[in-house]
């Protein structure tokens, strides 16, 4: 089992570390993120040219613009009327509208510091680009935050088409993890993470997936009163591990031993235990952004979970103090009790309790 809250091991907001925050190497490398910034704003684009009395008569609203104000920006150079870009850190804020100045948008674009569900906007909006989305989708407050938002700033909130992203999930599958193979007690004890996840870029081939992924997040901001997956208290989840995923598995783990200098002999028998072991269960966001769901931002490749570059990472809470063995057939249940409150600065809670049925 393993259970932590949205900001343990990451940097807060405030003081008393309640609200996921980042700093400027952050902003930058989701900026740079191919896999999600040009889907971003081919959406916004999309949105804005789609209604009949052109970009010109959109009021838009960015929900955590960053210090860069970037889709902000970008909406006011597609042509939008108007956009009210909100920031809760009083740092970024200030960065935002030193590049909105540079950008030459005061005109259009108003920089509002504060939490959002602190502020009164003059105006209603046409449509909100919202990108607060954690490597556990809901785990920067996106919840709490877009229920606001739904009640309080659009003009249609029901309408799928007026939310960029119109829908964040988050996907599970059990995992195998080298360093947890690698370094067991007495040398290492993994329970005084105290439930913390490991955190791994996507592309880290120390993880690897043991069977097909499955949802456990899935929330419309358009429909998000009654969103299912925002408490998911005592949902079950069953995975079948994958034989031929464990033998793709224990080939790649094997390059990844010899990487860390272990000789062939060694690395073949650490690589066959490894990819024969569950760590725990891997979690990551996808993000589905205009009205029809078209436009798509996975962090791993859908459907099967693979590795891909991305500024979001794969969270891997550790589920046991050793490495439990698996083989092919057998079935991980898990049960999943995720508390996101309506309470932005009430940080979501996570819980997962597993057990591994033989076959």
């Amino acid at each position: 089992s393993a259970s932590w809250k949205a900001v343990d091991g990451l940097n807060s907001l405030d003081k008393e570390n309640n609200f996921v925050s980042f700093d400027l190497s952050a902003y930058k490398a989701m900026v740079g993120d191919a896999s999600r910034t040009p889907f971003f704003e081919k959406a916004i684009i999309q949105r804005l040219n789609s209604v009949p009395g052109g970009p010109e008569s959109q009021v838009v609203l960015d929900l955590g613009t960053g210090p860069f104000a970037f889709f902000a920006i970008l909406a006011a150079q597609a042509g939008a009327g108007k956009v009210y870009a909100i920031e809760a850190s009083k740092e970024a804020a200030k960065s935002a509208r030193v590049a909105v100045k540079q950008a030459g948008f005061e005109d259009v674009i108003e920089i509002v510091e504060g939490f959002s569900t602190e502020i009164t906007l003059p105006q209603k909006v046409d449509f909100a680009v919202a990108e607060i989305i954690g490597s556990v989708a809901t785990e920067e407050g996106a919840y709490g935050t877009i229920l606001d938002a739904h009640n309080r700033f659009l003009k249609e909130p029901n309408k799928a088409s007026n939310w960029i992203p119109s829908r964040i999930q988050t996907y599970a599958a059990p995992a195998s993890y080298t360093l947890h193979n690698l370094f067991q007690p007495p040398a290492f004890d993994w329970t005084k993470l105290n439930g913390e996840p490991v955190r791994f870029n996507c592309r880290d081939e120390g993880l690897q997936l043991l069977s097909d992924p499955q949802l456990v997040e899935d929330i419309s901001f358009a429909d998000i009163t009654n969103s299912k997956y925002a408490k998911t208290g005592n949902m079950e989840l069953k995975f079948v591990i994958d034989e031929d995923r464990i033998k793709d598995n224990q080939l790649t783990l094997f390059e990844e031993f010899r990487k860390n200098r272990l000789g062939k002999g060694e690395a073949e028998k650490m690589a066959k235990s490894t990819g024969q072991s569950l760590s725990g269960i891997a979690l990551w966001p996808r993000l589905l952004l205009d009205g029809d769901e078209k436009i798509q931002v996975n962090s791993r490749s859908y459907p099967n979970g693979g590795h891909q570059k991305s500024h979001w990472q794969t969270v891997l809470p550790i589920m046991a103090a050793t490495p439990v063995s698996i083989k092919g057939g057998d079935e991980v249940i898990v049960n999943v009790d995720f508390d996101v409150p309506s309470d932005v600065l009430r940080p979501p809670s996570y819980k997962l309790d597993g057990e591994v049925v033989r076959t």
